[in-house]
């Protein structure tokens, strides 16, 4: 009977987090892990809703997604355990990063103070941080969330975009540019924080 194995390891769906996670996974080769597969923004509520099995639980996903994360559920006990830079010669920035957009021929303190803006659902919590700011400043947004590519939804429907940029070639077709860099992504191998390390000097014990 082959014997039940003692850690999951969650690693992403994404194809942009995937290179990362089979890098990220050496780390875990000789524990023989249960791996399983889900989408990089479902990993940090799967990671904490499996910590009660009794069983080592790692997550694999990019920071930007599990900052979302952390934005809806203030009280998450999830801890990056490592992050891998992400370097990717092909990235407009060498990296995923979460940028306020807008037309090109245009600069933002040029626009109305009610402002239209297309946000990619993905990153709800992160962009109403975000635009708090701006609303301090007297900015007011009508909302409008999308899945998938926000910049064939912007035409027409809104003055800016919150979306991940990565090359910028969906960006530049939509005849787009990047207004303000609100967060860089980095890929992390997440777990969660237990009694042990709460209490701890040090506070690096993982489940």
């Amino acid at each position: 009977m082959e014997q039940s194995k003692e850690l999951i390891v969650l690693v992403p769906k994404n194809r942009s987090l995937r290179t990362y996670a089979d890098i990220a996974l050496e780390d875990f080769k000789d524990k023989n892990p249960e791996i399983i597969e889900a989408r990089g923004e479902d990993i940090p509520l799967l990671v904490e809703k499996l910590s009660g099995s009794g069983k080592e639980i790692i997550g694999m996903t990019g920071y930007d997604l599990l900052r979302e994360y952390q934005l809806k559920k203030y009280k998450s006990n999830i801890k990056i355990i490592k992050k891998i830079d992400w370097k990717d010669e092909k990235a407009m920035f060498g990296k995923p990063v979460l940028c306020l957009l807008g037309p090109k021929d245009k600069k933002f303190e040029n626009l109305p103070k009610r402002i239209r803006i297309c946000v990619n659902k993905k990153y709800r919590d992160l962009s109403k941080k975000y635009l708090n700011v701006l609303e301090e400043k007297g900015y007011s947004f009508d909302r409008i969330y999308v899945s998938g590519s926000t910049e064939n939804v912007y035409r027409g429907l809104s003055d800016l975009v919150v979306d991940i940029v990565y090359t910028g070639t969906s960006m530049k077709k939509a005849n787009l540019t990047v207004y303000d860099k609100i967060m860089e992504s980095d890929f992390v191998v997440i777990g969660i924080e237990n009694d042990k390390a709460k209490k701890s000097s040090n506070g690096n014990g993982w489940v």
